[in-house]
Order: C-alpha cells, then sequence, then structure tokens
C-alpha cells in the first residue's frame, strides 16, 4: 500500500470519540505494559516515520516544508548555521534523546561482555546497549517519540533537554527555536506536542528517569498552553494503529491534561 493511501486509511480509521480522552486515565501504570513492543529497531521506526509523514511533509521544530527528505528553506525563512549539508536534509529526530533514556541502563554507563570490537576494544554507551538489550531498541524506536527534523538543527540540539531561553534573536532565521546552554526552546507551536511526548514516554517507561520534579511542572504547563492540535491528533491515531499501543496524553483537537498522572 502506497505511504499516502496508508495514512489516509490509518487517519478515517481513528476517528476521536467523545469517549477518548474519558479512557486515558482508566489505564494503570506498570512496566513493560504500555511502550512499543513491534518495532524492533530504530531504522526500521525512520521508514515509518518518512511513510506517515508522506501527507504532511513539514519538519517539526522548524514547520519547513521538504521533498524527497530535502528541505525547502525559503518555505520557512530558514537560514543556515553552520552546516550546509546537514542543513539541506532532514533527519528523524528522538523529541526525548537516547541519552535521557539509554543512560539508565547499565549496559550505556558499563559496557556489556558483547560488547567489544573486532579490534578488541572493550566499548559502551549506545551502541553496545542497542547491541544487546531488546528493551533499548524498542523504546528507541517508540514512534510516538520520533518527529522528522533539519539535520543541522538535530545535530546542534544534540541531547539537551527542553527549556525556556528568554526572547533572543534566532539562530536559524525565521525558525523560531533556540538552543543554547545545553537546553532548547522549541517554538509555541510545538511546545505541548513536546510536552505529551516526554509525558507518555515517562509514563510508557517508568523507572528511566525522563521527567524530574522541576520539568514535570514546565511540560504541564505547556500542555495547556498548547492544546492538541487536528494534525497531533491525526499522527497519534495513526501510530496508535501501526504500534498497536495508546498515547493516552493525546486526547481530541483542543483538548490537554489528557492521560494518568504520573509520579
Amino acid at each position: 500500500m502506497k505511504p499516502l493511501l496508508l495514512f489516509v486509511v490509518m487517519a478515517a480509521a481513528y476517528q476521536c470519540t467523545p469517549q477518548e480522552v474519558q479512557r486515558a486515565p482508566q489505564i494503570s501504570d506498570g512496566e513493560g505494559n504500555h511502550g512499543n513492543e513491534v518495532i524492533e529497531s530504530f531504522a526500521q521506526a525512520k521508514k515509518k516515520i518518512y511513510a506517515l509523514f508522506a501527507a504532511r511533509q513539514r519538519t517539526f521544530y522548524c514547520g519547513c516544508a521538504y521533498t524527497d527528505r530535502v528541505v525547502d528553506h525559503g518555505s520557512c525563512g530558514y537560514v543556515v548555521r553552520n552546516n550546509v549539508k546537514r542543513a539541506r536534509r532532514t533527519e528523524v529526530e528522538h523529541v526525548v534523546p537516547a541519552h535521557a533514556f539509554g543512560r539508565s541502563f547499565p549496559e550505556w554507563r558499563q559496557g556489556h561482555k558483547d560488547c567489544v570490537s573486532k579490534s578488541g576494544k572493550k566499548y559502551r554507551g549506545r551502541n553496545c546497549v542497542r547491541k544487546v538489550s531488546p528493551k533499548f531498541r524498542r523504546m528507541e524506536a517508540d514512534l510516538y517519540n520520533l518527529q522528522p527534523a533539519i539535520g543541522e538543527v538535530n545535530a546542534d540540539r544534540s541531547n539537551y533537554s527542553m527549556a525556556l531561553l528568554g526572547n533572543a534573536p534566532g539562530q536559524y532565521g525565521a525558525c523560531d527555536v533556540q538552543i543554547a546552554d545545553r537546553k532548547i526552546q522549541p517554538r509555541r507551536a510545538i511546545r505541548g506536542d513536546i510536552a505529551r511526548t516526554y509525558l507518555y514516554m515517562h509514563w510508557a517507561y517508568p523507572g528511566r528517569g525522563i521527567i524530574g520534579k522541576k520539568r514535570r511542572a514546565l511540560f504541564e504547563a505547556w500542555d495547556k498552553q498548547d492544546p492538541v492540535d487536528t494534525w497531533e491528533h491525526t499522527r497519534v491515531r495513526t501510530i496508535e494503529a501501526l504500534q498497536k499501543n495508546v498515547n493516552p496524553f493525546v486526547g481530541k483537537p483542543g483538548s490537554s491534561g489528557a492521560g494518568p498522572r504520573t509520579k
């Protein structure tokens, strides 16, 4: 089935019902019950993300149009900051960085007996935990946490956490994203999307330290300030069909505050 047709079929199949928001808080919390158990690798997930976005080829942080993964800078007033090569292309970005949950795995911090290069050198970090942990691979591949982004912004964001940085001049022309002091401030129009992604990941994979008390207040504020829009709702319902699990923090368009409250 062609990507565009798949998108339309999935979106039609998952229209919101009035009961949709009310059902979410009834879902209990628990290890391994609510996260991705279908998509087995980040490589597989990237293909699915581009298919999902075939009908709406816009980058997440800047809202730029793209075709065949090549960014149209003129569509959004984007100005290259430094990296011309990566600024031209889209990449699939983890909204919650892999580092934020990966470091909770001992293989990331300490390595593993199977993490030895061909030259005999031991290694750790993302490559090690990806090699030995199916749980990490599924977390890394969770479609709810993935968005297309301009490669330069993805590189500059690195594994920095979300924050409010004030009203400094933009670093990428008209693209209203700021990155400084190992923090990133996204544009207002996607702050709720980001908040609900963090809340979902923290709920779906408990015990991974994804949200602390300080940032919980920030994300709950962003959730209220930027309610669910039609695209976010359609995207989440489509992922629900593909990945076979729910994001209970995304209700009908115009809503906020959905989902179970987590510790």
